[in-house]
């Protein structure tokens, strides 16, 4: 891909104990971008020291605070160096690095805000072993969910991607974990950026000095996704289900009213049942509406 003048670009790789592969990943990212950049989260090894060595700026958090928290440093440094484009790839050599050029081909040729390097356009994802496909598979739907059809992924998981100057200076990312991948996507639906999604290949005969267990990695993101949900649409996720408690409060007490006025039956049980649902569901109705107007509150100050 032939870059297009005054456009600069930079490609940053979160690290941690990466040494074995982060100097050949450092090597060939320099043959596609102006700049590449490592931040370490505090790996124990020799991995900055290798990367500095091959050419890369290196940014230590000076401690382990978490993928999310690389990623957020990731977007800081590109908004402060004022980058064109940046693309992030991971440093245990699973992703291919001569694939950034393109990674990077739509947000440069097309005006795509967010490039995403997906294992499944092409290949369908076949050679991902099939525990992983399958978690990758559910935590995209979750990701997907109540999107259009223009900002659904198949590959939600997918730590290889290409960011527009307008996606860095959109995006204001929270999460310090691994569910950071997915509060892109649901940031980047609600600022209205552009995706593309662009083949890749990926490697899972490498090891990982940074992963988590699946179960961990999943639980992260959903857990991340709640937290979403929780601040950017209060009324939704405390809202419905209190309007849902409510109204089966008021219909299970209506039973038990016609039961005893037909039949003079008192469940002391049922009716404890019956009140607990409707205080729960004014109590959660009451906490969206609350926290929707504080939020909105704040936002317009």
């Amino acid at each position: 891909m032939r870059k297009k003048p005054n456009v600069r670009t930079l490609a940053v790789i979160p690290c941690y104990n990466e040494e074995a592969t982060i100097g050949t990943i450092v090597l060939k990212a320099k043959r596609h971008v102006d700049e590449v950049v490592v931040v370490d989260d505090g790996s124990i090894d020799d991995t900055a020291k290798v990367a500095k060595y091959a050419g890369a700026k290196v940014i230590s958090h000076g401690g382990r605070k978490g993928y999310g928290a690389a990623i957020k440093t990731s977007f800081q440094y590109a908004k402060d160096k004022k980058f064109d484009v940046m693309t992030i790839l991971d440093g245990d050599g699973q992703h291919e690095a001569d694939q950034i050029s393109s990674v990077m081909k739509p947000v440069i040729d097309k005006s795509i805000d967010i490039s995403i390097g997906s294992r499944f356009v092409e290949n369908n994802g076949h050679d991902i072993p099939k525990y992983r496909r399958l978690g990758i598979n559910v935590l995209t739907k979750v990701t997907n969910a109540g999107s259009k059809k223009m900002h659904r992924v198949s590959d939600g998981q997918s730590g290889f991607r290409a960011y527009s100057r307008k996606a860095i200076e959109k995006l204001n990312l929270k999460d310090n974990d691994m569910g950071i991948s997915a509060e892109i996507l649901m940031q980047g639906r609600k600022n209205n950026l552009l995706y593309e999604e662009v083949p890749i290949n990926c490697r899972y005969d490498v090891e990982n000095g940074s992963s988590k267990s699946p179960v961990t990695h999943g639980i992260g993101v959903i857990v991340s996704i709640l937290k979403y949900m929780e601040v950017e649409h209060s009324l939704l996720f405390f809202g419905l289900p209190g309007l849902i408690l409510f109204i089966s409060g008021l219909i299970f007490s209506s039973t038990l009213y016609f039961d005893y006025i037909t039949n003079g039956n008192f469940a002391i049980g049922n009716v404890i049942v019956a009140i607990i649902l409707l205080v729960f569901g004014v109590l959660s109705g009451m906490t969206g509406l609350i926290l929707h107007a504080v939020i909105n509150a704040n936002r317009k100050n």
